[in-house]
């Protein structure tokens, strides 16, 4: 049993996480798997069960939202249930969003059932409500989560030992990197982008992700901000792709820096439409905050088209990026900084060259979810056999 915030239609890295391995545990290894999740629509708000995907999976209603984070006080008892009748070897839940994975703690503990934890990142926050919240949750439940869990995996060793956190739980610590799709993404360069939005020669820069107010450590305050030095050396172009409530607000930022004209605002993409994306831009760019960012998929998916990228030195982030081989790394909220290595990789065709060509094999050793899997396998049959 898998025990997720958020499950598909409602996009994001976690959902994408437990649905690419957990389609790989079902097929691959034989794994029975049941995803329990919050049911996110408001006007749909009821349990229900549906199939995703070949997976089964379980909505349970929310009673109300604190930021984006769905909660119940119900949801101890609802899981207790779900595991006395779905009777699971193991439930594995996944943080950082609050309150569910602790509840699932929770029930499996009370029902006797081995409980893994997947540790994506360290819950923190971007103004005064959410970082009080943040530094609450830890002594109020993530670290009783943490003690009841018989194995933490984390995206990286790297993320994990920068962790305060995890520091005192390093013995039950496994690794699991998010992965790629390898027969999706890849392939031949196209012109993809320059056709949809009637481009010449422009170099086009690329961002991929949410564009809410909940997703500010994404930092594309900063991006918008070195688009202006940018155009001062390069003829560029920013595509901006993902929705969210602060759209307007980075409209008007765009406005206020003077390259309104520069970015393109692309709106929701579809998933079948995202390797098109990567392999017709020139560059990739993730200009995280902080270290809400545990790794940054959008990354390794546009190295594995043989894609540069550009991230900042947070999180999980310079694992998924070999600094100076595969993209660049630079500091947060450096907007000259981030300009810079924009012109320095767009500007050097040999480093250009060099690194379209590290990426992809690097990922191939590195970042596929067969490998993810089973690390999974291991670690879930490893809990079962200690509960027999």
């Amino acid at each position: 049993m898998v025990v997720t915030p958020y499950f598909y239609p409602h996009m994001g890295g976690v959902q994408k996480y437990v649905y690419e391995i957990g389609t790989r545990l079902q097929r691959v290894f034989g794994h029975d798997l049941t995803i329990v999740s919050s049911n996110w629509h408001k006007e749909e708000n009821t349990a229900k069960t549906e199939e995703i995907g070949g997976l089964e999976v379980v909505r349970l209603p929310y009673q109300f939202k604190v930021s984006s984070t769905p909660v119940s006080l119900g949801w101890e008892r609802a899981l207790r249930d779900l595991i006395r009748s779905e009777r699971p070897d193991v439930v594995n839940g996944h943080m950082p969003v609050p309150f569910i994975a602790d509840a699932a703690a929770r029930a499996a503990a009370g029902m006797q059932v081995p409980y893994v934890l997947t540790y994506h990142n360290d819950l923190t926050g971007h103004d005064l409500p959410t970082r009080i919240i943040g530094r609450c949750y830890y002594p109020l439940l993530g670290s009783r989560t943490l003690h009841l869990s018989s194995a933490i995996v984390a995206t990286s060793d790297y993320y994990a030992q920068q962790s305060s956190h995890l520091a005192g739980y390093l013995e039950k610590l496994r690794y699991a990197a998010p992965g790629v799709d390898l027969e999706r993404f890849g392939g031949d360069r196209t012109d993809f982008l320059r056709r949809k939005y009637r481009l010449g020669d422009e170099k086009i820069l690329l961002y991929v992700g949410h564009l809410d107010r909940e997703s500010r450590h994404k930092g594309v305050q900063y991006l918008i901000r070195a688009m202006r030095i940018v155009r001062e050396s390069l003829d560029a172009k920013l595509v901006v792709a993902g929705r969210g409530n602060y759209i307007d607000r980075y409209r008007r930022l765009a406005a206020d820096e003077g390259v309104p004209e520069d970015i393109i605002f692309a709106g929701f993409i579809p998933e079948d439409e995202m390797p098109l994306y990567f392999n017709s831009a020139d560059l990739l760019v993730l200009p995280s905050c902080d270290r809400a960012e545990g790794f940054g998929m959008v990354l390794i998916e546009a190295q594995a088209c043989g894609t540069p990228v550009i991230g900042t030195d947070v999180g999980g982030i310079p694992f998924a990026v070999d600094d100076g081989v595969t993209g660049l790394i630079v500091p947060p909220g450096d907007v000259s900084g981030l300009a810079g290595a924009i012109v320095r990789v767009l500007d050097d065709p040999d480093l250009y060259r060099a690194m379209a060509e590290n990426g992809p094999r690097r990922v191939r050793d590195l970042f596929t979810w067969e490998k993810s899997a089973r690390v999974y396998d291991r670690v879930f049959c490893e809990a079962a056999g200690e509960r027999a």
